[in-house]
């Protein structure tokens, strides 16, 4: 059982990096590698945070403290990933417009930032990723 607690991070940070692959790379006719890591659906930090989330819920119930932590880590890193990173997609593209397109911002990326439908995809594919657990350990 504490190996589930273990395993169901990379496990939701496979399943949504895959699928956000596939995804991607249906979108763009090519093999996505570019995109990784530029937000897009469904987002992994999402998946990774809401599968331990659903993991604890399903194993502890819902008036287990743990359960509380883990929501609080859901919602900031929810809120990261729908306004922090957005307002720093803002700041690159101001920062193109200022200094031109030069060496000095070309690591900078223009999309890191997610839709509330990444969002909900993220949290469905940490839901899946604890359902996996629970339906292959109990």
């Amino acid at each position: 059982m504490l190996l589930d607690y273990i395993i169901i991070c990379p496990l939701a940070f496979v399943l949504g990096g895959s699928l956000k692959f596939c995804i991607n790379s249906i979108k763009s006719r090519n093999l996505a590698f570019d995109q990784i890591g530029l937000g897009n659906f469904p987002s992994t930090h999402i998946s990774v945070v809401s599968s331990i989330t659903w993991l604890v819920y399903f194993r502890e119930g819902y008036s287990d403290p743990l359960l509380g932590v883990c929501l609080a880590l859901l919602i900031i890193v929810t809120i990261d990933a729908l306004d922090t990173r957005k307002k720093i997609e803002d700041i690159v593209r101001v920062l193109r417009v200022e200094l031109g397109d030069g060496k000095s911002i070309e690591g900078l990326r223009d999309k890191t930032g997610h839709n509330p439908i990444d969002a909900i995809g993220g949290v469905g594919v940490g839901f899946l990723a604890a359902l996996i657990i629970v339906c292959t350990t109990t």
